[in-house]
């Protein structure tokens, strides 16, 4: 599944959906994000083993999302709920 051109978050989140996490909402970002894509779950692969040049974040809010993915090279970030 393609949906970022980052092809880092496109990796994550092809583990993510091998492991039985879906895709709950897709669409432009805000700011400086160019796309946010949100999973249903929290992640469910590893994070320690993610490329440097991603940037995780762990948000924490309700309003918002529990972690965060960030490609800063394209502005895309990929997001679980809690």
């Amino acid at each position: 599944m393609t949906i970022f051109r980052s092809e880092l978050l496109n990796e994550s989140l092809k583990l993510e959906l091998a492991q039985g996490n879906r895709v709950v909402d897709d669409g432009p970002g805000w700011g400086d994000i160019a796309r946010i894509v949100m999973l249903e779950f929290p992640f469910r692969s590893s994070l320690l083993e993610l490329p440097s040049s991603l940037v995780v974040r762990e948000v924490n809010d309700p309003h918002y999302w529990k972690t965060e993915i960030e490609d800063s090279s394209t502005k895309e970030v990929l997001v679980c709920r809690f």
